[in-house]
């Protein structure tokens, strides 16, 4: 799994570097590489104060994956999982605004965005060493779990509470959206008005190049690891991808992937390959491109049609792209794919 987040990344920075005008090449910009909140992070600055904007950044991740971490025993969703259906839990501001984000996303979303269906993620193995099928039965004790209104927040004294025993939460899908806010608001506060903030695919770039020309972040061909199947131009904003092709394990020679449909406890099965965000809230982002693999293309395009806030770029098992009107001048199809091009409108 590493080493396929890794070639990606790498194929991003390829196209960040190809893209990039003489005047601002990626040597020019300060850089720094880690590995935290389970993926491999790049980040790269331009200006004079870009490695010390950098440092803080990094700090800000590592501080974060102490917070939200499902594993780390002293993290605080560690806490609030390990006492569950027991006592409520003191949370930090960080932590408590994303659990009561992710609970009005629940709302926005209609229940395809639930931080409560860890208990189902575990059993299929994602968050665990050794991937697994579970049985059907298993799912549907696990899809008990599963529940929305026994999670608890009180925002007079900060604290989060899982009303029943075995039940978890897992914000893997909202948190690394989030610390690319985090990472965007501590570069802008140190002057930065150049930099490229890549976590795990999850890309957020701030201002232009600094020839003025905007960023260029390739769409991966979910259908050739090796291909893309397009580039947004874009500047101050989060491009931010769910795939199918991004975790997934084999057996019986069938495929199952990582994004789980929270009312079956099952892969989703929406007939889409990808969804890509674009998005100048990392957090929001993060959730759209997991929750709407889940709601599929048609209830997708809902989401977009009632918000004003986001586009989307859906790529289909059958080898089409539709793309939301807003987004539509800002894409470019790459000339060696074979996928029919769609644009949304309101």
């Amino acid at each position: 799994m590493k080493k396929r987040i890794l070639a990606m990344i790498i194929a991003i920075c390829f196209i960040f570097s190809a893209c990039q005008q003489q005047k601002n090449t990626i040597q020019d910009m300060a850089q720094i590489q880690m590995f935290a909140m389970d993926t491999f992070i790049d980040l790269k600055a331009a200006g004079e104060n870009g490695q010390q904007a950098l440092l803080k950044a990094e700090k800000e991740i590592n501080h974060l994956e102490q917070l939200f971490s499902t594993t780390l025993e002293k993290s605080e969703i560690y806490a609030i999982n390990q006492n569950a259906g027991i006592a409520p839990i003191t949370v930090t501001e960080d932590t408590f605004y994303l659990i009561q984000k992710a609970k009005q996303y629940y709302e926005f979303t209609d229940g395809a965005f639930d931080i409560t269906i860890a208990p189902v993620v575990k059993a299929w193995g994602f968050t665990e060493e050794q991937k697994r099928v579970p049985s059907e039965q298993e799912i549907q004790q696990k899809l008990e779990l599963v529940n929305q209104n026994k999670l608890h927040i009180d925002a007079e004294n900060n604290t989060v509470f899982l009303e029943k025993q075995n039940m978890a939460i897992d914000l893997g899908g909202i948190a690394k959206g989030y610390a690319s806010d985090k990472v965007n608001e501590i570069l802008k506060q140190e002057g930065i008005t150049s930099a490229v903030i890549s976590l795990g695919g999850n890309v957020s770039v701030i201002g232009k190049k600094e020839d003025g020309s905007k960023w260029k972040v390739a769409i991966q061909d979910p259908l050739n690891e090796q291909g893309f199947a397009g580039v947004l131009e874009v500047e101050d904003t989060c491009v931010i991808t769910s795939g199918v092709y991004q975790r997934f394990f084999e057996q019986y020679g069938k495929r199952y992937h990582h994004i789980i449909d929270t009312k079956t406890g099952k892969p989703a099965e929406t007939g889409l390959l990808s969804v890509t965000i674009v998005c100048k809230n990392g957090t929001m982002a993060d959730m759209l491109s997991t929750s709407i693999m889940v709601a599929g293309l048609e209830k997708g395009s809902e989401l977009w049609k009632k918000s004003q806030d986001f586009g989307v770029i859906f790529i289909t098992e059958e080898k089409e792209i539709y793309i939301t009107e807003d987004i539509s001048d800002l894409f470019t199809l790459d000339e060696d794919t074979a996928y029919k091009v769609s644009v949304i409108k309101k």
